[in-house]
């Protein structure tokens, strides 16, 4: 067992030169409103909660902890933010399908009910994934009648396989990591004429699908910022990094909403799969070269989304990557609760809680960090139990067991 970890608080946070470099992005990125409006509007959406960990803020010795909880994102089924990115850029795609063979743009209600099946059915979409992004892709194509094709690789869970699948997907698995995936994705998707629905960016979030995803996840976004007490005094928001897409959303409507002091924005990595980390400390996007071998499924990425670094790269305060021993020690202490609401973090959604968690072992971190008495912390949990029989085994209780206590806890 192995305590390492790896820090860097790059010297260029927040300068105009890495600002400048990220406007084209972020400004691909502005008109996110409407595809908030639209999903509210959807069957099953409801705000996901922000828990107040008290009795954890006193025990770590900060003034407050926040816990943005996405592990009932539109059901327990789906169990992460994922389930908004893809959805909405499939009733997009195919919105525009209807639009170009009619002459007048169909309602997601109409989508749904099928009254367009002959033209829907004849688009595919397809991705690569550990998990979130094909359930949510699978997902949309039911709802909204078109067909889906996902690529995993070799470490992807069989029963996060078998969710896909039961969702109607064709799930191909492939020798080779995430990124060896995705390049097969792509060119199935090219030579098929299949649509490849992912947040990851080459050109700045120009093309329609990555922004459609990253203006989707912006509702868990709006949801934070309408709940934290006093957006003002948040000195530090966490977030997972993977190829970094929802970690530069996070950021940026945080740095657009603060009117005062921004607060650090820390990246969690799995030591094993850390290119975001290292793209900072190179100054340039660079492949993680650990063997990507970790619990943090949905974080196992090799190479930084382009576009989301540029963000990133102006945001970004601090880069941390953590072993998985820390995740583990996470998940159990939010599934007990403490004294707080019991949470059902995933493998993905805890690497924030197990950095705090470890300052009492290392209490460098906390200098390094900027951390004392008066901070108050968000962390964004993006997933919940994605798969219910790793989830167990780790924490030693069923997901459903956490969530009937925290229902209790919360009445």
């Amino acid at each position: 067992m192995t305590n390492e970890y790896r820090h860097y608080h790059p010297a260029t946070w927040l300068s105009p030169d890495k600002k400048a470099l990220a406007q084209t992005a972020v400004k691909n990125l502005q008109g996110w409103q409407d595809a908030v409006e639209e999903i509210k509007q959807w069957p099953g959406y409801a705000p996901q909660p922000l828990w107040s960990l008290d009795k954890s803020a006193a025990q770590l010795g900060i003034a407050k902890l926040l816990y943005k909880d996405e592990s009932q994102r539109f059901g327990r089924e789906l169990a992460s933010f994922k389930a908004l990115g893809a959805p909405y850029a499939v009733y997009m795609l195919l919105a525009d399908a209807v639009e170009q063979q009619t002459g007048k743009r169909p309602t997601a209600a109409q989508l749904r009910s099928k009254q367009f099946a002959a033209i829907t059915e004849r688009v595919t979409v397809c991705v690569a994934t550990d998990g979130n992004q094909g359930r949510g892709l699978a997902h949309a194509a039911k709802m909204f009648g078109c067909r889906c094709v996902i690529y995993i690789h070799g470490h992807v869970s069989p029963g996060r396989k078998e969710a896909m699948e039961s969702l109607g997907a064709i799930v191909i698995r492939i020798d080779g990591e995430y990124e060896a995936s995705v390049k097969r994705a792509k060119e199935d998707g090219r030579i098929n004429g299949w649509h490849f629905v992912s947040s990851t960016s080459w050109d700045d979030f120009n093309e329609p699908l990555p922004r459609h995803v990253m203006n989707a996840y912006m509702v868990m976004v709006e949801e934070a910022l309408e709940m934290v007490p006093d957006v003002d005094k948040v000195t530090h928001v966490f977030m997972q990094g993977g190829v970094g897409s929802i970690a530069a959303a996070v950021y940026m409507g945080f740095a657009q909403k603060i009117q005062g002091k921004m607060p650090r924005f820390v990246m969690i990595e799995p030591l094993q799969a850390d290119c975001l980390y290292q793209s900072a400390v190179n100054n340039t996007p660079t492949p993680s070269s650990g063997n990507l071998r970790t619990i943090m499924a949905g974080l196992a990425c090799r190479e930084v989304s382009p576009a989301a670094w540029k963000m990133l790269d102006w945001l970004c305060s601090d880069y941390l990557a953590i072993p998985d021993e820390w995740v583990v020690q996470a998940m159990k202490t939010l599934a007990d609760g403490g004294g707080d609401v019991p949470i059902v973090s995933g493998e993905s959604a805890a690497g924030g809680m197990g950095v705090l968690l470890n300052m009492a072992s290392h209490p460098e971190l906390r200098g390094m960090l900027g951390i004392d008495a008066e901070s108050q912390v968000l962390l964004f949990g993006c997933e919940g139990a994605t798969d219910v029989d790793i989830y167990k085994d780790i924490v030693g209780q069923e997901a459903s067991e956490v969530f009937a206590r925290q229902a209790a806890a919360s009445i």
